[in-house]
């Protein structure tokens, strides 16, 4: 038993001495790899002066007494996660916008000299830092909620998910007021479905349920949105959407989302485009009273999907991705509630297009002051007095052809008014829109406006109306019949005016009208993005 303890005690003091060897190396190999880290940042800092950099970084941040070696190699950094890390670095290239900095060092050996017949074991660590060669930018087109009408949005968004929404104007101003850091909510959102957190490539490439991103929201909200997004949640549990339209990303940001994201939205805002993209295509009916009780009114509505699958809010340092917002078709079946001449009522069918706006980043800068230029060209608004097939109206790959419409049918169809009219609005050029660093520090919306629109677009289509008397199928002089007919409908458009442009609103749209807003610019002290660590 002696013996068997005493080569035990043996084997167990040899033992002890190996791990704290062990343990000397594992921290001397930590400390190696954060002067390596440091080293990579301060290299990719300054390129142009790499091995300096790197040298000065690593060995201020190890043991002065400590054997060490530097080798530092400049290149470009790929952010593709279908390559090995590895092979995501390309030493010496053109365009050099990263540096890959091997830092090697003595770790002493105390105890297990006589084992290894040497007093240091080399410790090697690699880190690679990229530095982006421009700042990143982040806006999005389409988002004026300032007026709200809890009665129109429940219908908008009932229609949108399938399912019925009841919400108070007080629930909507909530959620307007409720600010979500759009960098947590892509990074809790990835968790949720699977994805490696920080992987955004993968996210945007996956398809998610409403139901489950608005359950991000609720939990980022932490009660400050009173409870609304838990109410809509249940309603969206069918409606799916492409995290990709969500949020873009051009070829030169890859890794833009982790800077550029780190910017708050409005909640509301967040909501209405993730159930617009996800309820593209659908048409719905809305009740909307015309003021003053001029007429009756029935509405139908139809939004299509964005063109080419455009995202509404975008991380770019150039003039990719375009954004554009959804197009939109709105019929209106109006009957005046005045008789026309004792004759009849009149029945105006209206029929208005909205093509997707569109906006581009066009310049930015970092010094001596924040600043971006985004070129903004409002959608063509076309607007018609004629009627149409219903059933086609969410068919947005087919072309409607408004017939004209006979608007007062009396005397058992002996007289009828015939009627149409046609207007367009919009540019075909690009309007630059500057912000400033307050314009992006307050997230000011800025509304571009499309020109040959003095007053609204119902009233500007009204005064165009050719009117058609025909009697026995034979066409009439116009007549004190029109004249009649011109004062009857002389408050219509007006009144019509104030019906579109709380919907247009929440649409996040307007008639002739584009808006946008930066969110943020990523811009680092100095004026230039800051460097990062990278696989």
């Amino acid at each position: 038993m002696a013996v068997m303890a005493a080569v035990g005690g043996g084997l167990l003091c040899l033992c002890a001495a190996v791990a704290v060897d062990m343990g000397s190396m594992v921290l001397h190999a930590r400390r190696v790899q954060g002067a390596a880290d440091l080293a990579a940042l301060a290299a990719a800092r300054d390129l142009s002066h790499a091995s300096q950099a790197a040298s000065a970084t690593a060995t201020d941040n190890l043991e002065a007494n400590a054997p060490m070696a530097i080798d530092v190699k400049v290149g470009v950094y790929t952010a593709n996660r279908a390559l090995a890390p590895e092979a995501r670095f390309s030493q010496g290239a053109s365009g050099a916008n990263a540096a890959r900095v091997t830092v090697t060092s003595a770790a002493p050996v105390f105890f297990s000299r006589l084992l290894l017949g040497r007093d240091t074991v080399e410790v090697t660590r690699k880190a690679t830092a990229a530095a982006p060669d421009a700042p990143k930018v982040m806006f999005s087109l389409g988002s004026r909620l300032a007026s709200l009408d809890g009665g129109l949005a429940n219908q908008l968004l009932s229609g949108l998910t399938g399912s019925k929404v009841s919400l108070s104007l007080m629930d909507y101003r909530a959620l307007a007021d409720v600010k979500i850091n759009l960098l947590q909510f892509t990074d809790l959102l990835a968790t949720n479905v699977g994805v490696r957190a920080g992987d955004y490539d993968s996210l945007l490439k996956t398809d998610v349920t409403a139901g489950k991103a608005l359950k991000v929201i609720e939990t980022l909200a932490g009660g400050r949105d009173g409870g609304a997004v838990g109410k809509l949640t249940s309603a969206t549990t069918k409606v799916k959407l492409n995290m990709g339209q969500l949020i873009g990303v051009d070829a030169q940001a890859p890794e833009g989302i982790r800077n550029g994201l780190n910017a708050d939205v409005s909640a509301l805002d967040l909501i209405m485009a993730m159930l617009e993209i996800g309820g593209g295509g659908r048409q719905m009916a809305l009740n909307i009273d015309a003021p003053l009780g001029l007429a009756d009114l029935k509405t139908s509505l139809a939004v299509g999907e964005r063109p080419n699958n455009s995202p509404w809010l975008t991380v770019t340092a150039k003039g990719d991705p375009v954004i554009r917002t959804a197009q939109t078709r709105l019929y209106l079946r109006t009957r005046t509630t005045e008789v026309l001449a004792g004759l009849a009522q009149v029945e105006l069918p209206i029929l208005i297009e909205l093509a997707p706006s569109e906006a581009k980043l066009k310049g930015l800068t970092c010094r001596p002051a924040k600043s971006a230029d985004v070129d903004v060209r409002p959608g063509l608004a076309r607007a018609w007095v004629g009627s149409i097939n219903e059933a086609k109206l969410a068919d947005f790959k087919s072309n409607l052809n408004p017939q004209p419409a006979t608007i007062v049918y009396a005397l058992l169809g002996l007289v009828r008014l015939d009627a149409k009219a046609d207007i367009d609005v919009g540019d075909q050029n690009f309007t630059t829109a500057h912000f400033s660093a307050a314009d992006i520090r307050d997230q000011r919306v800025q509304t571009v406006k499309a020109r040959g629109l003095a007053n609204g677009l119902t009233s500007t289509l009204l005064q165009r109306l050719e009117i058609t008397p025909v009697a026995l199928g034979i066409p009439l002089p116009l007549g004190e019949l029109t004249k009649a007919l011109g004062v009857l409908l002389s408050p219509i458009g007006p009144a019509l005016d104030l019906v579109l442009n709380p919907l247009m609103d929440l649409l996040g749209v307007g008639l002739g009208e584009a808006d946008v807003r930066v969110h943020g610019l990523s811009c680092a002290e100095g004026g230039y993005a800051a460097p990062y660590l990278v696989g």
